[in-house]
């Protein structure tokens, strides 16, 4: 069954916000990248980026306005040459 882009399926309210975070693929050779932060909820954040490899299920280290740690990638939606990642936090670093 396809489902309506506009049925509202996240379970915690986002709260728009910008600036960018630095990103770096947990475990990979590839080098940090960094992504504009377009919203974030208790549990997740969504950026924008230019990581097009980046897939669903991979793990990031990730480090913006003093707080970092690591996400997990829920889903990716690209866009010419940039794409939007949905990300869940699996740690914050102390």
């Amino acid at each position: 069954m396809k489902r309506s882009p506009s049925v509202e399926r996240r379970k915690e309210a986002r709260v728009p916000v910008s600036g960018a975070m630095q990103l770096r693929q947990t475990g990979a050779a590839l080098g940090p990248f960094q992504g504009q932060l377009l919203d974030v909820s208790p549990l997740g954040f969504r950026i924008r980026h230019d990581r097009l490899a980046l897939a669903s299920g991979q793990l990031v280290d990730f480090e913006w306005a003093g707080r970092s740690g690591q996400a997990r990638a829920m889903w990716t939606r690209i866009f010419g040459q940039e794409a939007e990642t949905g990300f869940h936090i699996v740690r914050t670093d102390a």
